[in-house]
């Protein structure tokens, strides 16, 4: 099954135009390859971004000890709820979230894994959702945010991330 889904070739970026795309991949470097890559031919490496950078009001709880293994632990709301699953089969690791493929985001509007933001890369990037909220990272000038939206819908694998389909533009 691994090696068929490994075989199905990924989405097309949207074509976006090129001065947009260099302008958002630009901003893209400077803010978020912290944690994302901005070519999306690499392997995203099987890291988990702890639930306190990524969910700056995590305030977990054991709800349930399970000696020797570690305590199922849960924080108020929602966000970290999947991660009550995964702590099931938990030795211990550090609580978080895996890296996501930042493809097919053209045609995307809910984002995070839990669906908390709608409405789209504009909503998931503007300060507005505030500074406690799951992925509190934001492009505050509109016009940088706008070009950095234009490079996320834009990406695909080739090897510069930028859809072909743009770069010709």
């Amino acid at each position: 099954m691994n090696a068929y889904l490994d075989a199905l070739p990924a989405p097309k970026g949207a074509a976006v135009e090129a001065k947009i795309v260099a302008r958002g991949l630009k901003i893209f470097e400077t803010n978020c390859t912290a944690c994302h890559n901005s070519d999306q031919s690499k392997f995203v490496p099987p890291t988990l971004v702890e639930l306190k950078k990524i969910w700056p009001d995590y305030q977990p709880e054991v709800i349930a000890k399970r000696p020797p293994l570690s305590p199922i632990q849960d924080s108020p709301g929602i966000f970290d709820d999947k991660m009550i699953i995964v702590d099931a089969s938990d030795r211990g690791e550090n609580r978080g979230v895996a890296l996501p493929l930042l493809l097919d985001l053209a045609r995307r509007t809910v984002f995070l894994h839990d669906a908390s933001v709608t409405g789209g890369l504009e909503k998931l990037l503007d300060p507005k959702r505030g500074p406690s909220e799951p992925h509190p990272f934001y492009i505050e000038d509109k016009a940088q945010r706008a070009d950095v939206i234009g490079f996320l819908r834009s990406l695909d694998t080739d090897k510069t991330g930028v859809s072909k389909s743009a770069s010709a533009k």
